[in-house]
C-alpha cells in the first residue's frame, strides 16, 4: 500500500483532449445533466427483482425500491453506507471500515439477506466480515426487494433481496454505435482519500464492451465527529469490470462478465470492532467473479421469454495477524446455474396470464488453514443446493392482479469429521393487488421464507477467543459445533397503499406516497450465544496458568419482527423531494425479549433545485435515528441522532467547460458523533468530496 495515485495527474489529464479529434457537442451524445436526476426519479420505473418480470413498480404487490446510477453518484459514495441511507426499512451495518460492512433489511441482517450481482448470488460470509465486496461506481441500478422472498430466491431471503446490476456498453452509448472514454478522480479530506476512476465502452452493431477499473487509496485513518481517529480504518481498494455483449438478433443477448475487487488493509482482527495493539491483521481480501447471461424474448412468441445464467465467484482472504505472526488463510467458492421461463396464455380482463418456472443450482465449498494446519474456526465444508419454482400472475376483472407462487429447496451438506446431512424446504407466497383508480394500488401479501444455516454456524470448532483476566489467569472461549441445528423459517403479511399523481394541475409536478406495514414470524432464529466463563477453572502445569472455560454456540429460538415503512417522491421541473420512515420493532416470542440487532426508526428527508437549465443541482439531505436502549443486558446501546449532508453538481454544457462534471459533497457537514445501531464504532465525521469528470464520446 505505499503506491499513491497521484490525483492532480489524473485530473490535469482530464483536461487534455485525447490524440483523436475532440468530439462536438452533438458528438458527446447525451451526458450527464440534471435531467438524468430527473429520469432517475420518474414514477414510472420498471422492476424485475419482485417477480421476476417486468412489472411497473407502482402496480407490483411487493415493497420494491430503486436506486439508479445517477441517484448513486450524485452524493459521491464512500461506501455502500451513503448508498442505502435513505432507503426505507434497509441499513448497513458493520461500522465505518469498508471491509466490514453487511446488509439488514428490516430487522433481518447479514446471512439472512440475498445479494445477487448481475444475477449472481454473493454468498460469501466470514464472521465479523462484510459482503459489499464491489465499489459503487460501478453500479447501473439496485433494486432492494424488502419482505419474504424464498418463494422467488430460495435460501437466505428472509428479509429480502439486494439486485445489483453493473453498467454495460449500451447504458453508456445510448444504444448508439461509436466509442466512448470516461475519466474521474475524487478526493476526500477525511481519511485523505485519492481515487482514480477510467472506463472504455463502444457499441458497434450487435456487440457492445466495456472496461471499468476503480483505484482508491485511504492513506489515513478516519475521523470521528469528536475528532478522533477510527483506528485501522485506512484501506486500498481497486476493483476492475469487464463487459462483453452480443446480440445475434433483435430477440437475442448473450452476455459475458468478469470483474475483480480487492481490498487491502490494516485492521482487527474482528473488523467491526475497536481496534487494539493485539487484534490488528495485515488483511487482504480478494474477490472474482466469472458471469454469462443469455437472454431470449421472441417479438410475438407467448411460450418463450428465456433468461439463463451462470456463474462462479471465488474469494480468497489472508490475514496476518502482527502481534504473533499469525497466518489465516479463508477460500470460499460459489458456484451457480439458473434458468428460469415466461409463457403467456389465455386472457382475462384484456390481459395475458404469464406463468414463470425454472431452475436453480448452487454450490458453496469452503475452507480455511491457520499456519498451514486445517483451521477448523473456518472448517472444509460443502452445501449443494438445487431447487425448482414456479409462479402464476393472474390478472382478474376490477383491476385485481393475483400472484401465486411456490419453490422447492433441497440441500445436502459434507464437512469433514461430521455426518453428511440432507434437508429441503418448500416456501410458498401469494400476493393481492387492486387499482380501484388508476392513481390509487392496494396490495396485501402473504409469503414464506427460510435460510439454512451456513457452513461455520454448523461447523465451527476450536478456540474463539482469549482474554487475559489477570497474571497467571486466562479465559479459553470456545466453538462448540451445531450440526443438527435447524433451517430458519419465516412467515410474513405485508399490506401497502400507493397514490401518485402525475402533471398535478398541469405544472409538471409528479407525486407518489407509499406506505407499507409488515409482520413477522420467525421459527428457529438463529441465535450466537457467548458464554465468557461457562465452568470451574483448571490448572494447566506447563503454562502455569489459571484457565477458565468459555464457550461460544449457536441455538434456535423463536421470534417476532413487525413494523411499517413510508416514503414520499416529489419530482417537479426545477426541484425534487424525497423522503422516507421506517419504524422496526423485534422480540422473542417464547421471553418477550427484545433482539438485540433490531435497528431504530429512522427518517430521511433529501431535496434539490435544479439550475441554469439543468446544469446545476445543489441539494441536501437531514437524516434522524431514534436511540435504542430496550436491548437484552450486555447488549450494544445506540444513542439517537441526527446529521445533514449536502451536494453540488455542475455539467455545463457550454463554454470551455463543456463535457466535464464537477461534483461536491458534505458528508456528516456539521461534523456529529453517532453510531448505526448495533455497531460498536462511530461512523466517520465531516467528510469533504470533491470529483472531477469527463466523457470523451465518438458516437453515430
Amino acid at each position: 500500500m505505499n503506491h499513491k495515485l497521484p490525483l492532480v495527474s489524473l485530473l490535469a489529464a482530464l483536461s487534455l483532449p485525447l490524440p483523436a479529434q475532440n468530439p462536438s457537442a452533438d458528438e458527446m451524445g447525451d451526458g450527464p445533466t440534471a435531467a438524468t436526476l430527473a429520469e432517475s426519479l420518474d414514477l414510472d420505473v420498471l422492476v424485475v427483482s419482485a417477480t421476476r418480470t417486468d412489472r411497473p413498480r407502482f402496480s407490483t404487490p411487493a415493497a420494491v425500491s430503486v436506486l439508479r446510477r445517477e441517484e448513486i453518484q450524485v452524493i459521491l459514495p464512500y461506501a455502500f453506507q451513503d448508498v442505502f441511507e435513505s432507503a426505507a426499512g434497509v441499513t448497513v451495518q458493520g461500522g465505518p471500515r469498508r471491509i466490514a460492512e453487511e446488509p439488514a433489511i428490516r430487522g433481518f441482517s447479514d446471512e439472512q439477506v440475498v445479494i445477487r450481482l448481475d444475477g449472481s448470488r454473493q454468498n460469501f460470509n466470514k464472521a465479523h466480515g462484510g459482503r459489499f465486496l464491489l465499489d459503487p461506481d460501478l453500479l447501473r441500478s439496485v433494486e432492494i426487494l424488502r419482505g419474504a422472498s424464498s418463494a422467488v430466491y430460495g435460501s437466505g431471503a428472509l428479509g429480502g433481496v439486494f439486485a445489483l446490476e453493473t453498467v454495460n456498453g449500451r447504458d453508456l452509448t445510448n444504444g448508439r454505435d461509436g466509442i466512448g472514454v470516461r475519466l474521474r478522480g475524487a478526493y476526500q479530506q477525511n481519511a485523505d482519500e485519492r481515487s482514480g476512476f477510467a472506463t472504455g465502452y463502444g457499441q458497434s452493431g450487435r456487440f457492445d464492451w466495456l472496461g471499468s477499473f476503480v483505484y482508491r487509496d485511504a492513506g489515513e485513518d478516519l475521523e470521528d465527529g469528536n475528532g478522533n481517529d477510527i483506528l485501522a480504518s485506512r484501506d486500498e481498494i481497486t476493483n476492475g469490470l469487464i463487459k462483453l455483449g452480443f446480440e445475434p438478433g433483435a430477440d437475442h443477448r448473450i452476455e459475458l462478465a468478469f470483474d475483480r475487487f480487492e481490498n487491502e488493509g490494516l485492521n482487527p482482527t474482528n473488523a467491526n470492532s475497536p481496534a487494539t495493539a493485539t487484534n490488528l491483521v495485515e488483511r487482504n481480501t480478494e474477490r472474482g467473479g466469472l458471469r454469462a447471461r443469455y437472454r431470449f424474448d421472441p417479438s410475438g412468441g407467448d411460450w418463450l421469454d428465456l433468461e439463463a445464467s451462470a456463474y462462479r465467484n471465488e474469494v480468497d482472504t489472508r490475514e496476518r495477524r502482527l502481534d504473533d505472526d499469525r497466518l489465516d488463510l479463508t477460500e470460499f467458492e460459489t458456484t451457480g446455474l439458473e434458468i428460469a421461463n415466461t409463457s403467456r396464455f389465455g386472457a382475462i380482463a384484456g390481459q395475458p396470464i404469464r406463468l414463470t418456472y425454472g431452475v436453480e443450482f448452487f454450490s458453496d465449498d469452503q475452507g480455511g488453514l491457520r499456519n498451514g494446519a486445517d483451521r477448523t474456526q473456518f472448517p472444509d465444508a460443502e452445501v449443494d443446493y438445487e431447487a425448482t419454482f414456479v409462479q402464476a400472475e393472474i390478472p382478474l376483472p376490477g383491476q385485481i392482479s393475483l400472484i401465486p407462487g411456490l419453490r422447492y429447496d433441497g440441500f445436502d451438506y459434507t464437512a469433514n469429521g461430521f455426518p453428511n446431512r440432507d434437508d429441503s424446504e418448500t416456501s410458498a407466497r401469494v400476493a393481492l393487488g387492486w387499482a380501484p383508480h388508476p392513481s390509487v394500488y392496494l396490495w396485501a401479501e402473504f409469503a414464506e421464507a427460510f435460510r439454512a444455516p451456513s457452513l461455520t454456524e454448523l461447523f465451527a470448532d476450536g478456540v474463539h477467543f482469549i482474554v487475559p483476566l489477570q497474571p497467571g489467569q486466562v479465559v479459553i472461549n470456545e466453538f462448540v459445533p451445531t450440526p443438527n441445528l435447524r433451517a430458519e423459517d419465516a412467515s410474513q403479511v405485508q399490506a401497502g397503499l400507493r397514490w401518485q399523481s402525475r402533471d398535478l394541475g398541469g405544472t409538471g409536478l409528479d407525486l407518489e406516497f407509499d406506505v407499507t406495514w409488515f409482520e413477522s414470524d420467525v421459527d428457529d432464529f438463529v441465535d450466537q450465544i457467548v458464554v465468557f466463563i461457562s465452568g470451574e477453572p483448571t490448572f494447566d502445569p506447563i503454562t502455569q496458568t489459571l484457565v477458565f472455560p468459555g464457550i461460544t454456540t449457536n441455538r434456535n429460538v423463536d421470534a417476532r419482527i413487525r413494523g411499517i415503512e413510508a416514503s414520499a417522491r416529489l419530482n417537479a421541473p426545477r426541484a425534487y423531494l424525497k423522503a422516507s420512515l421506517t419504524t422496526l420493532d423485534g422480540e422473542r416470542t417464547d421471553t418477550g425479549q427484545n433482539l438485540a440487532g433490531i435497528q431504530p426508526d429512522r427518517f430521511s428527508l433529501t431535496g434539490g433545485l435544479r439550475l441554469l437549465d439543468r446544469q446545476l443541482v445543489v441539494g441536501a439531505e437531514f437524516t434522524a435515528a431514534g436511540s435504542r436502549r430496550n436491548v437484552p443486558e450486555g447488549a450494544i446501546e445506540t444513542a439517537g441522532y441526527g446529521k445533514v449532508d449536502a451536494f453540488i453538481n455542475y455539467f455545463p454544457r457550454t463554454g470551455a467547460l463543456e463535457g466535464f462534471e464537477f461534483r461536491l459533497s458534505f458528508d456528516n457537514l456539521f461534523d456529529k458523533d453517532y453510531r448505526i445501531h448495533p455497531n460498536g464504532i462511530n461512523q466517520p465525521g465531516r467528510s469533504v468530496r470533491l470529483s472531477l469528470a469527463r466523457d470523451f464520446q465518438w458516437l453515430n
